[in-house]
């Protein structure tokens, strides 16, 4: 199943800085395959890598994480925020524990949704702009 990538879109790659898999701008392209990426947590820029298999260089983890960083990026932000009242987001802290599914309040991003806990001190957010690896349990 190969997607459809172009610049200015989304894809998982491993960031060399953060030594993590995460969500990244695609900044260049060969052959309708990423070159080069932006690591939407650190904003640092690298050659496009698969953590894992070579089929995952060719399509997206997954759906639920098909988002663009350019241009409007609602669709999966409103979507995981239906049903979910927005007066009960938790206030940000570094120092507090949050789960899956989880809203937060962050005081720089605004509202955001936990979409995985990395370890138990590191998460990847869901804001309107993108998504953010944040501390926790600190």
């Amino acid at each position: 199943m190969n997607e459809n990538y172009e610049v200015g879109g989304y894809v998982e790659s491993w960031c060399t800085k953060c030594k993590l898999e995460l969500g990244h701008t695609i900044v260049a392209m060969i052959d309708n395959i990423p070159k080069k990426v932006k690591c939407n947590t650190c904003e640092g820029q690298h050659n496009y890598r698969a953590k894992s298999s070579e089929a995952s260089r060719t399509k997206l983890k997954s759906s639920a994480r098909k988002v663009r960083v350019k241009g409007p990026i609602y669709e999966e932000y409103l979507a995981r925020l239906t049903g979910g009242d927005m007066s009960r987001a938790r206030k940000y802290s570094f120092k507090e524990n949050y789960h899956k599914d989880e809203l937060l309040d962050h005081p720089k991003f605004g509202v955001g949704v936990v979409l995985a806990v990395i370890q138990a001190n590191k998460m990847e957010i869901l804001f309107k702009d993108g998504t953010k690896l944040l501390s926790q349990n600190q």
